[in-house]
């Protein structure tokens, strides 16, 4: 395990997360493909940089598993919304 890194059952779905918080490694790595500089990222998820380090370090030696992982989450979040998962199905705000 990378310090900085934990991996519980419980939480989020047992994927890596930073140390202390609920942020997992690919939200980071979502937000670096993102374009996403480190500032904004620290500033956004309130870490450090070496939290963020952390993260980027435990992806390039885990690469293809979280690469894997992310491309099933997008899969099922593509199944999810064509089956109309995180629609309302009436207008929030009257028109």
């Amino acid at each position: 395990m990378t310090p900085g890194i934990t991996r519980k059952p419980g939480v989020r779905g047992g994927r890596p997360c930073i140390r202390g918080t609920g942020i997992r490694v690919t939200d980071i790595v979502t937000a670096i493909q993102l374009d996403c500089r480190r500032d904004e990222i620290a500033d956004d998820f309130d870490l450090s940089h070496e939290q963020i380090n952390a993260a980027l370090k435990y992806y390039e030696r885990n690469k293809a598993a979280i690469d894997e992982d992310m491309k099933r989450q997008d899969e099922n979040f593509a199944k999810h919304f064509k089956m109309g998962y995180g629609r309302p199905k009436t207008p929030i705000l009257p028109r």
